[in-house]
């Protein structure tokens, strides 16, 4: 028997060594800046090693990846740092004071509200509620505090005159739109009765009367030739009358 041996053509291809192979892949992957570092470490034996033990191409890139390293890589940071602070050397400095105060002008956004609910043209317009009113009986506490002093005269009803009891009360009603008689029998019949006092309530008992100021304490002019005075409630049992 005759033994013929068929020799082996060799590959027309070069060959295939570990640096040409991360050479290829980095090229088609990669471009300029990875290339570089690719055989930077094939130099150090990284990827050599790693190579021969697989036999097979590194895997492939992301190329969009890559691309915006090798951007990055490609720009001088330090350029534009020396750029930067050059700008900001040049850019004026603000100096505000620490008690400096921001004018600002508000305004009350909104509609006001029609007749039937609508929504006006105009601003809201924002009520504020207004205080309580005083009360009559404590105004009229208020007016006649302002007599302390005036002289008792018999039939007297005003400042000028003198006043007499019924005449104090009839005058300073009068200052408030009342017009009571200047009777001290009549004024029991000017207002109506209550059981507790409140400021400006007629103290009423046969043949005088005073007005209850409060905390026990009256105004009253109480004897001929004597000053209004303001003074503890002396009366026994009154009747206390409420005008208004």
């Amino acid at each position: 028997m005759t033994n013929s041996t068929r020799g082996r053509h060799r590959d027309s291809r070069p060959a295939q060594t570990p640096l040409t192979i991360l050479a290829r892949t980095a090229t088609e992957n990669a471009g300029t800046v990875a290339r570089r570092g690719a055989l930077a470490a094939a130099a150090g034996g990284v990827l050599i090693s790693t190579i021969a033990t697989t036999a097979h191409a590194a895997p492939a890139m992301d190329l969009k990846t890559d691309v915006k390293t090798a951007k990055l890589n490609a720009t001088d940071l330090q350029s534009l740092t020396a750029v930067a602070k050059q700008s900001l050397a040049a850019a004026p400095t603000v100096t505000v004071p620490v008690d400096a105060k921001m004018p600002m002008e508000m305004e009350v956004l909104g509609a006001s509200a029609g007749a039937e609910g609508e929504k006006g043209d105009g601003p809201a317009v924002v009520s504020v509620d207004a205080p309580d009113p005083v009360p009559v009986g404590t105004q009229a506490v208020n007016i006649a505090l302002n007599y302390l002093g005036i002289t008792y005269v018999l039939g007297g009803a005003s400042p000028s005159a003198g006043f007499d009891c019924s005449g104090l009360v009839q005058y300073v009603y009068a200052q408030l739109g009342y017009s009571l008689p200047h009777s001290s029998g009549a004024l029991l019949g000017a207002g109506y009765q209550v059981t507790y006092p409140e400021p400006g309530d007629i103290v009423w008992t046969p043949g005088h009367v005073a007005i209850y100021a409060g905390d026990g304490m009256i105004i009253e002019a109480w004897a001929a030739g004597m000053p209004v005075r303001y003074t503890e409630m002396w009366q026994n049992s009154p009747t206390f009358v409420r005008v208004a």
